[in-house]
């Protein structure tokens, strides 16, 4: 297992899947330095621009990566579009038909 900065934390040689595990976690969870943070975002920028299909994944791997960067190198957030409102159209009464009335004629 290799962490962000190229160094090797652990190395499989058997039954050391405990050890693994926590090696992992503790390394998802161990913050970016500032030099880390601005590889990651430079490699992200490359990223995008070469595969345009995969914007909206790599954007969702850059939104769990932020909270672990040094504030002054987070990338800043973009807002979500605001969808306009659309109104439900409404059903027009037939004639002779309400469901009100079909509803409790039913009762």
């Amino acid at each position: 297992m290799i962490r962000r900065d190229g160094h090797a934390l652990l190395r499989h040689e058997g039954s050391g899947a405990g050890l693994a595990s926590w090696a992992l976690a503790a390394e998802r969870y161990r913050p970016y330095t500032e030099q880390e943070a601005r590889a990651f975002l430079r490699l992200h920028e490359a990223l995008r621009r070469a595969l345009p299909q995969h914007r909206e994944e790599l954007d969702e791997i850059v939104a769990l990566a932020r909270p672990l960067m040094p504030p002054r190198v987070q990338p800043t957030r973009l807002g979500r579009p605001h969808p306009h409102v659309w109104h439900l159209p409404v059903p027009s009464k037939a004639a002779g038909y309400d469901s009100l009335s079909s509803f409790s004629r039913a009762a």
